[in-house]
C-alpha cells in the first residue's frame, strides 16, 4: 500500500493498546513498540489515526507518544495531538501524524474536542461517559516539493465511550456536528477511530446519513461514507478487535470514513499480521485504506 500516485491518499487508523496494561507479559508495551512503528512506517501513509496512546515521560516503558513521536519523526512524520485529561502531557489520547514532505498543519485550524456539552473543557464528560473522550482534527493543506498545491482535507481522530450505545450515539452527534461547522465546501472529510459500535449500531448508522431514534437526534449534517464497506460490501468477516486473539465476533469497530466531492477508496484492508514472534501488535487490529483524489478535490 506504498503511494505510487500524487492524487492518491493513504489513511491507517489503530488502537495500539494502552501502555499501562499487560506489563510483564509478551504483550506489554516494551516488547511491541518498535513492532507497532514498523507497521504504522510500512505502508507510505500520509495520515496515521492512533487511540490509547498514552503519554507517560516519567515511565520510559509505557510513554507511547514519546516513543511514538521519536519513532516516526525519523521517518518524516509529525504529530498532532495531547491527552485528553486536564493535563495535556500527562494521560491518554488519539493523537494524528503525518507526513511531514507532503502535508502542513494549518495552525489557525487544529485542537482537541472533549466528547462533552462542554467541548473546548479539556478533562470534560457528558452523558454517562466513563471517561473522557476527545477528539483530535486539524485542516492539513497539501505540499508539493515544498509549495502549497491549494488542495486542503479536514481530519479528525477520535475514540468514543465503551459502555452506552446513548453516550456513544451523543458522542458520533456532537463529532458529526463540530466537523460539519469546520468543514469548507468542497472539502474532503476523513474521520478516524474506534467508535466502540459495530456496524448497525445507532453511532455508527448516524454517521453514515441515517435516521435514528427520529424526535430525539438530528440527521448528521455531514453525513460520511465507510471507505472499508464500500471496498467490501459482502464480506461478513468484519472483526477489528480481538483481545489478544481470544475474541472472534465478526463485528468491526474501528473505522475509516471519509465524506465531500472527488474522493474514492480503492483499497481497505483489516492487517491481521502477526509479529515476528507469533503475537499481535495490538488488541485491535490496524484498518488500512487508499483513496483516489480527483482534481476536483482541489
Amino acid at each position: 500500500m506504498n503511494a505510487t500516485r500524487t492524487d492518491d491518499l493513504g489513511i491507517v487508523t489503530f488502537n495500539v493498546r494502552t501502555g499501562t496494561c499487560e506489563r510483564g507479559t509478551p504483550d506489554a508495551w516494551a516488547e511491541r513498540r518498535g513492532d507497532c512503528i514498523a507497521l504504522m512506517l510500512g505502508g507510505g501513509y500520509d495520515f496515521i489515526g492512533l487511540q490509547e496512546v498514552q503519554w507517560r515521560p516519567e515511565d520510559p516503558d509505557c510513554d507511547q507518544a514519546g516513543d511514538l513521536r521519536r519513532g516516526l519523526a525519523a521517518r518524516g512524520y509529525g504529530m498532532v495531538g495531547r491527552s485528553r485529561e486536564a493535563r495535556p502531557d500527562v494521560g491518554e489520547g488519539a493523537p494524528v501524524f503525518y507526513r511531514l514532505d507532503r502535508w502542513e498543519p494549518d495552525p489557525d485550524a487544529q485542537g482537541t474536542l472533549w466528547l462533552s456539552e462542554t467541548p473546548d473543557v479539556p478533562d470534560s464528560r457528558s452523558w454517562d461517559s466513563q471517561c473522557p473522550r476527545a477528539m483530535t482534527w486539524v485542516r492539513f493543506r497539501e505540499l508539493a516539493g515544498g509549495d502549497p498545491t491549494g488542495r486542503t482535507v479536514l481530519f479528525a481522530n477520535t475514540h468514543f465511550d465503551h459502555i452506552f450505545e446513548h453516550t456513544m450515539l451523543l458522542q458520533a452527534e456532537l463529532s458529526d456536528r463540530l466537523l460539519a461547522e469546520r468543514a469548507r465546501p468542497g472539502e474532503p472529510v476523513f474521520l478516524t477511530g474506534d467508535f466502540n459500535a459495530y456496524e448497525r449500531s445507532w453511532p455508527v448508522r448516524h454517521l453514515l446519513g441515517e435516521t435514528v431514534l427520529p424526535g430525539a437526534i438530528r440527521p448528521a449534517p455531514l453525513p460520511f461514507r465507510d471507505a472499508w464497506r464500500e471496498c467490501h460490501p459482502g464480506e461478513r468477516d468484519a472483526r477489528t478487535f480481538h483481545h489478544w486473539g481470544e475474541w472472534t465476533n465478526d463485528n468491526r469497530i474501528d473505522y475509516v470514513l471519509f465524506a465531500g466531492p472527488g474522493v474514492r477508496p480503492v483499497s481497505a484492508d483489516i492487517d491481521r499480521t502477526l509479529r515476528p514472534n507469533g503475537r499481535f501488535p495490538s488488541d485491535h487490529y490496524p484498518v488500512r485504506t487508499r483513496f483516489e483524489l480527483s482534481p476536483a478535490a482541489r
